[in-house]
């Protein structure tokens, strides 16, 4: 009787093993529909506003001087040991 008893419980335990790995999946399908669902939201959205470009970096300094205008005061030179930049 003692190994029908043990066979029993096997037999409930796969079973609720069975449950909870069916569950697991369910909910990994759910998720993913979600994230999808979600990122289609977002991609449809940006279009629709015009952001679906992002902005551009822009240096904060705003002066009127290019590089071109007014020489550099200082000189680089590297002689293969270091770059050397005298002020």
């Amino acid at each position: 009787m003692n190994s029908q008893g043990t066979d029993i419980m096997r037999k409930i335990a796969a079973f609720f093993l069975g449950l909870g790995l069916i569950a697991a999946a369910f909910a990994g399908l759910a998720l993913a529909i979600v994230v999808g669902v979600l990122s289609a939201i977002l991609v449809l959205t940006a279009r629709l506003t015009g952001r679906w470009q992002p902005a551009m970096a822009r240096t904060t300094d705003t002066g009127h001087r290019t590089d071109k205008q007014k020489p550099h005061d200082f000189k680089v030179s590297n002689d293969g040991r270091g770059t050397i930049i005298d002020m």
